[in-house]
């Protein structure tokens, strides 16, 4: 007489399966995880331009009176410098940067940071931003300085700006327009805002693509 033996071996459809589950489930996963990365320096970036807001509101509040730039005496917050040349920010700011390799697209947000250091208190406000934000590390990864009036009384800073959470440089931007006769990225003076506007270009870290940017006027 035969007897019959049970099969309990796993057949390969069963093992197919189970990995296409676990592919699934992992791919969920590192979905979740990451929407709720970009979830927490979504909130990360609200949280500094709030900072910056605050910063530039007491700036405007404390009547800074630019005696040591009487060229900017008729502005209530820091000038407009969005895509200086380092000569034509070295020009604005009265001095000359040394260190690191300078890049165009640092410039707003140097001279906003710039010229809220200089006022005890929006200084003491940006002094809340989380560190790991605020940086002067040029394209080369070297720190960059500016020496103020060189040679005559001058003055060394840190020529800091600061980031967002994926690394891309804030925008800074005092005026509505561009100024015509000059070149594209030159910011037109008598175009002012009744208060600055201070961009993230977002997860895509593209300023062109405006539906992830983030801004102190959303």
């Amino acid at each position: 007489m035969k007897r019959r033996q049970n099969k309990t071996g796993v057949t390969l459809v069963e093992i197919l399966v189970v990995v296409a589950i676990i592919a699934i489930l992992v791919t969920m996963v590192i979905g979740i995880a990451a929407r709720v990365d970009t979830q927490g320096k979504e909130r990360l970036t609200k949280n500094t331009i709030a900072i910056l807001d605050a910063a530039l509101g007491e700036f405007g509040d404390y009547g800074y009176s630019y005696t040591e730039y009487p060229n900017y005496a008729g502005l209530k917050f820091p000038p407009d410098c969005n895509n200086f040349l380092q000569s034509d920010l070295e020009t604005a700011l009265g001095g000359t940067i040394s260190g690191g390799t300078h890049d165009a697209k640092y410039s707003g947000s140097e001279v906003m940071y710039f010229f809220l250091s200089r006022v005890p208190e929006s200084r003491k406000t940006l002094d809340k931003i989380d560190k790991k934000l605020v940086t002067n590390l040029g394209l080369d990864g070297n720190p960059m300085k500016i020496t103020i009036n060189p040679g005559v009384d001058e003055k060394i800073y840190p020529l800091f700006r600061v980031i967002d959470p994926w690394g891309e440089t804030l925008r800074y931007s005092y005026y509505k327009n561009i100024r015509e006769s000059s070149p594209s990225s030159e910011p037109d003076p008598d175009s002012p805002r009744t208060f600055p506007v201070i961009t993230s270009a977002g997860p895509d870290g593209d300023f062109n693509t405006v539906g992830d940017n983030i801004t102190n006027r959303d």
